[in-house]
């Protein structure tokens, strides 16, 4: 019986990508990005879809990623920061994986973001870190009922975060 896919939920800036890729080497399981694999059959990146098409529309393709890499098993998947809006993503994410919330405070996540805001549509324009806490602040229940697992990020690297959800995804039956 193959284990389930390790899954990786949470707000931007929380380190999804970055920890999905380390803790993919370490299992030696392929990795999927679901932003990454929009912006690939796309052909564009996500803030021009944003911008071109409005978030709906991006939401319907995210969607479709979500159900084509979830028939997949024994993965790491990377999502990005809104897949709790829709409670369908994280139900068919549930059927095959665990989910783990990357959470930490404010600070740590706003430190994360620096330098990286041109990459996030929904940050666009002047008072990014204002947009960015109301933001938090409508997803962060969301994502606390969607998680099977909380993780804390702060004052944390790679490694330790990576073990932590390593040991418990080793646990699992």
């Amino acid at each position: 019986m193959k284990k389930k896919n390790i899954v990786l939920i949470g707000f931007m800036g929380t380190g999804k990508t970055y920890i999905g890729k380390h803790i993919s080497k370490k299992l030696n399981m392929e990795f999927y990005d679901t932003d990454s694999i929009i912006e690939r059959d796309c052909e564009c990146r996500i803030s021009y879809i944003f911008e071109k098409y409005g978030e709906s529309y991006f939401r319907k393709i995210e969607s479709k990623v979500i159900s084509k890499i979830s028939k997949k098993e024994n993965i790491v998947i990377s999502t990005g920061g809104g897949i709790v809006l829709n409670k369908s993503n994280i139900e068919i994410l549930k059927e095959k994986g665990i989910i783990f919330l990357l959470d930490g405070n404010f600070n740590t996540i706003i430190n994360n973001l620096y330098g990286n805001i041109e990459k996030r549509p929904l940050l666009k324009g002047t008072d990014w870190e204002k947009k960015a806490v109301e933001l938090f602040l409508r997803r962060k229940e969301l994502y606390y009922n969607s998680a099977d697992y909380i993780i804390n990020i702060d004052n944390k690297n790679r490694d330790v975060i990576a073990e932590e959800i390593i040991n418990i995804y080793n646990l699992q039956k």
